[in-house]
């Protein structure tokens, strides 16, 4: 189980949904209170479950013209993991897809560009997965199948990043061995 903090709250990743859980929800709610305009708040919201005010968050946060590609991509990201959260999966691989074409457009071999790539590809692991569960619910099991293959394959690219470019501390990198380690199992209940 991977944790990190969050505007100073503990917050662990579940093994099964791998969703995020926040240890105190109310601090939380109060850091994004008082601050609304930081682009984390987007996370954050959404990790309290408020989706429409994430979802509001989001899109307002892409809505600077003036943003570097990296960062932009990193914002987008955010916003596809709030649509993830509002089962819109097909929006969120969109945003993603996005994300993953703007994280090159700088300099695809910077740092920067590839940790952020990786967490692109992290975050669209983790949409799939749901999608997958979505589809299994609805009966639909090749379509589930497809589905958390090309999820298991996006959580092994962004684990493979992490682990050998450099671009990221070992908390990251346990949290993309979660995703592949909760992928593997093959598991479509949470």
């Amino acid at each position: 189980m991977s944790s990190f903090e969050a505007a100073g709250v503990q917050v662990r990743i579940d093994d099964d949904s791998l969703r995020e859980v926040v240890s105190d929800p109310k601090a939380l709610a109060e850091w994004c209170a008082l601050h609304p305009q930081d682009p984390r708040t987007v996370a954050y919201l959404r990790m309290l479950g408020r989706l429409d005010e994430a979802a509001i968050a989001g899109r307002a946060a892409l809505e600077d013209s003036g943003l570097p590609p990296v960062m932009r991509a990193v914002r987008r990201a955010r916003y596809a993991h709030v649509l993830q959260w509002q089962g819109a999966f097909l929006a969120a691989e969109e945003q993603l897809d996005l994300a993953a074409e703007e994280t090159g457009l700088e300099d695809p071999t910077s740092p920067s560009s590839l940790s952020a790539l990786a967490a692109v590809f992290q975050h669209r692991a983790k949409c799939r997965f749901e999608h997958a569960v979505a589809e299994q619910l609805e009966g639909r099991s090749r379509a589930a199948a497809r589905q958390w293959d090309r999820a298991l394959e996006d959580a092994q690219r962004s684990l493979y990043m992490r682990e050998h470019l450099g671009v990221a501390d070992e908390g990251v990198i346990s949290s993309s061995r979660q995703t592949v380690a909760r992928l593997e199992r093959r598991d479509l209940k949470f």
